[in-house]
């Protein structure tokens, strides 16, 4: 470089002739810079340097340089430059500033594209067997199979709970798009609660016979013959019992979805072999036939109009699940397996299930809690996936224990008897608190409680042994017994026997039943009974040949008799006659008897003796009779 102050005419020529060092990296003239190899939102920065002004940055000259170069760094003066040129180091600056930020732009794309996503796209999360409520960070998403969109990678606690089943609450992990399964376990039935598990395992296998036997294999699951056979899995999973009702169950239901398949119901067969692949994952045959009913349905789109006319039209006959091809709930069920949002065949399906729930409301009201069970049991197998009637059958079940337990409870039935007892209700009483007397739990009160229930339906001769049995104590229900018992001697003729029952009460005081007057009524009547039966005659019969009279004459053997009715013969030759007391005498000869009555008399021959017995009788009685004691 030149110390000389004034120019050197050579170098500003060489100068003014030398290409711009920035212009050429460019491959361009200078002051012709293109900015086209930038990104179209780049920024473009200007080329000076910090802290100095254009007129002052350093020019870019060809020549030889330390490093090799050939371009080297000069300083001229500002006349040296025509006023129209652009210094080269700004071209420079502005080419390595482009450089840098389509490097930046670069290194972002390819942090955008290979970087992992935050969330992910889809999350579907899978329970065996289906049909559990799912929540996921605090939100319900429904019942499983679920499929959750657009959800952020991280820790989340999931809660599934299903009817029958041990709830699951765990935390888990998501950070990529793969299903998440869980395998619920069963619950053992609530009357198992507290058994040793080799309890459970007998009693399910009982359950499970009488379950299949009833057909009753897998649908509705709970209470199924293959439901108490996973709860036996579950607790030994190598028991061969549950192992072969397992293939058992299979095969049975592989045989009725085939029955169903082939009569054309195509929803019920569906359902069979949806549960045939949940619960044997491995049978092919079961895939295979749930893809062909699938295919079946949906070439049947067409028919759905007419198959709800025709479920309507059974609705309105009241075939509600009857006959079995032809009902309101056949055709249903079938534009349901087609079409699932199908309004009005949900309307018939509904319809058919609240018309069948009335009927068991009805059976309940009667007081027949078994025979709704039955009822119950039938409907859950027609809407196997309805939450309400397997929580109502399993009330009533409950319900229906509990009365079991109740009425082999002693204690439970004395105190419902004697309840019933108090109410009056004396027929119904009876059963528990026998029960209760027959498992010691036969207090005084039971016993007297059931002897009067006994006696107030008439059955006497029972009510006279539990009165009986009553503990010789001075209390009040030990002395209604003794007069109780003088009831039964009375309403069975007994009076003797009832005089002293009566008498007996009477002298230990009476009771709130029996009162002292009560019991003076009581002896009193008796006793004037038996004053006057004391008086009454006696009634008398004797052999006698009655005359006939007439210009015949003849004569004929009978009976004559005497009693409080009146006077009757009874002849051997259809000769019979009677009149009562009133007007009739007797006249007595050597050998004959004349009985006289208001109009007529007739002859009779007899012993003396035995007709004056026979006139002293008529005299009693008619002298009986008109003091009124008849």
């Amino acid at each position: 470089m030149s110390s000389s102050t004034e120019p050197n005419p050579d170098s500003r020529e060489k100068a003014e002739r030398a290409p711009d060092a920035n212009a050429l990296a460019a491959g361009s003239a200078p002051g012709d810079l293109k900015t086209a190899a930038q990104p179209p939102s780049a920024t473009v920065l200007p080329a000076t340097p910090s802290g100095r002004s254009a007129a002052s940055a350093p020019d870019i000259v060809s020549g030889p340089s330390e490093t090799g170069d050939e371009s080297f760094i000069t300083e001229e003066p500002p006349y040296a430059r025509p006023a129209n040129r652009r210094p080269g180091n700004r071209w420079l600056l502005l080419a390595a500033g482009s450089a840098l930020l389509l490097i930046l732009l670069t290194i972002a794309g390819v942090y955008v594209i290979t970087k992992s996503p935050s969330t992910i796209n889809n999350l579907v999360i899978l329970t065996v067997p289906s049909g559990a409520e799912i929540e996921l960070g605090g939100k319900n998403y429904g019942q499983s199979p679920v499929k959750i969109e657009q959800i952020e990678k991280g820790t989340y606690r999931v809660t599934i709970t299903k009817d029958g089943y041990e709830p699951v609450s765990e935390e888990i992990v998501i950070s990529k798009s793969e299903p998440l399964e869980f395998t619920l376990k069963i619950l053992p039935p609530t009357d198992s609660w507290g058994l040793a598990p080799e309890e459970i395992v007998k009693s399910s296998q009982q359950r499970a016979e009488d379950a299949f036997s009833r057909g009753h294999y897998g649908i509705p699951f709970e209470d199924s013959a293959l439901y108490y056979a996973e709860l036996i899995r579950r607790i030994d999973p190598a028991n061969q019992f549950a192992i072969d009702m397992r293939e058992r169950v299979r095969k049975a239901m592989h045989s009725a979805a085939k029955a169903a398949e082939s009569k054309n119901h195509l929803g019920q067969a569906q359902e069979i072999y949806i549960l045939l692949v949940e619960y044997y994952p491995d049978d092919a045959e079961a895939r295979a036939a749930a893809s062909r009913v699938e295919a079946r349905l949906t070439s049947r789109r067409g028919e759905v109009r007419d198959l709800v006319r025709k479920a309507e039209e059974a609705l309105r006959a009241d075939n509600l699940i009857r006959p079995d091809g032809a009902s309101a709930y056949y055709y249903s069920k079938e534009v349901l397996a087609i079409d699932r949002q199908n309004a009005p065949a949900r309307a018939v399906h509904n319809e058919v299930r609240a018309k069948l729930v009335g009927a068991i409301d009805q059976t309940i009201a009667r007081g027949d809690i078994k025979g709704a069970i039955r009822q119950l049991e039938d409907i859950t197998r027609y809407f196997p996936e309805d939450k309400q009637l397997r929580t109502r059958l399993r009330e009533l079940r409950d319900r229906h224990s509990a009365e079991i337990a109740k009425a082999s409870d002693p204690e439970t039935r004395r105190i419902e008897g004697l309840d019933k007892y108090r109410n009056e209700e004396f027929r119904a009483a009876i059963p528990d608190l026998e029960f209760a007397i027959n498992n010691n739990r036969g207090t005084a009160d039971v016993i007297f409680a059931l002897a009067r229930s006994l006696m107030l339906t008439g059955q006497l001769d029972r009510a006279a042994y539990y009165f009986r049995k009553m503990p010789a104590i001075d209390d009040d229900s030990y002395r209604s017994s003794i007069a109780a018992l003088g009831d039964i001697a009375f309403a069975r003729g007994d009076k003797a026997t009832a005089l002293d029952q009566y008498k007996k009460a009477r002298a230990l005081g009476g009771s709130q039943l029996y009162m002292i007057a009560t019991l003076d009524d009581k002896i009193e009547d008796i006793e004037k009974q038996q004053r006057q039966k004391a008086a009454e005659p006696v009634p008398v019969t004797i052999q006698v040949k009655h005359s006939h009279g007439g210009i015949f004459g003849g004569s004929c053997q009978g009976r004559l008799s005497v009693s409080a009715t009146g006077v009757r013969y009874d002849g051997s030759e259809d000769d019979d006659f009677s009149a009562n007391l009133v007007g009739v005498s007797v006249r007595i000869t050597k050998d004959e008897m004349i009985l006289q009555f208001q109009n007529k008399s007739h002859k009779f021959k007899v012993a003396r003796s035995e007709a004056e017995r026979f006139r002293e009788a008529l005299v009693k009685y008619q002298t009986y009779s008109s003091t009124g004691n008849q």
